[in-house]
């Protein structure tokens, strides 16, 4: 008989190798907010066990199911906002709105990002949340991989529960071109690197993902590659 546990992976592999079909490139759909939101900096006199307190306090069972449909489930749960899903083309409008209506908030808690079905949407949606100065938090049991690894980078501290799992891999065309298959001069890395630029990662940390697994797999990082690569800037 299979475990839970195994049944849920075998759903977020295959979740995440379909995402890694669909690609970006096509420009962002719909309208998207261009009025900056207020900046949202952690209090000072939040220690780092504090927030994770308060992650905990508000943690459900749900927030560590695999999601239905392609789309990204956001709730505001005091002053955290708690996100699972997968980015679509209305995720920035819909976070945007949420995070409007609540200004207090000022960590995103990310507990399972699978991937993103629209690249420019998912960097546009993390620059916002860097824009903002806001936090990004992955408890134990949470995963980001793909387009998810890219939102919870955004994250101006990032805090990592020991256990958590965060996944890399490379891009791929419609045409089955992959990322690692181009010179490091090609325009199409630019993207990407400049994404990193601005959210202030180093960009040996792209060219590693392009190596670490190809676009139909995914490597999941090993606590030493998220220090190498400063994924966290805290680490519980």
């Amino acid at each position: 008989m299979t475990s839970l546990s195994g049944v849920r992976q075998t759903l977020r592999l295959v979740l995440i190798l379909a995402l890694g079909t669909i690609t970006a490139g096509c420009g962002l759909v719909g309208s998207v907010p261009d009025v900056p939101l207020s900046v949202r900096v952690a209090p000072e006199d939040l220690t780092p066990e504090q927030l994770a307190k308060a992650v905990s306090a508000h943690l459900v069972p749900e927030d560590f199911e695999v999601p239905r449909g392609i789309r990204l489930y956001i709730d505001v749960r005091g002053d955290l906002l708690f996100v699972k899903g997968v980015v679509n083309t209305r995720s920035h409008r819909r976070v945007y709105r949420a995070l409007k209506e609540a200004p207090d908030v000022h960590t995103a808690v990310l507990t399972y990002i699978p991937g993103s079905a629209h690249d420019e949407v998912n960097l546009a949606l993390g620059r916002m949340l860097r824009d903002m100065g806001m936090t990004t938090y992955l408890p134990t049991q949470g995963e980001v991989a793909s387009g998810g690894t890219d939102l919870f980078l955004a994250g101006k501290q990032r805090h990592v529960e020991r256990g958590a799992l965060i996944g890399v891999h490379s891009w791929s065309t419609n045409d089955g071109e992959t990322g690692d298959m181009l010179p490091r001069d090609h325009p199409e890395h630019e993207v990407y690197l400049t994404y990193y630029r601005e959210i202030e990662i180093p960009e040996d940390f792209y060219w590693y993902t392009l190596q670490a697994a190809p676009p139909e797999d995914i490597h999941w990082m090993t606590e030493e590659e998220m220090k190498q690569y400063s994924v966290y800037t805290v680490l519980h």
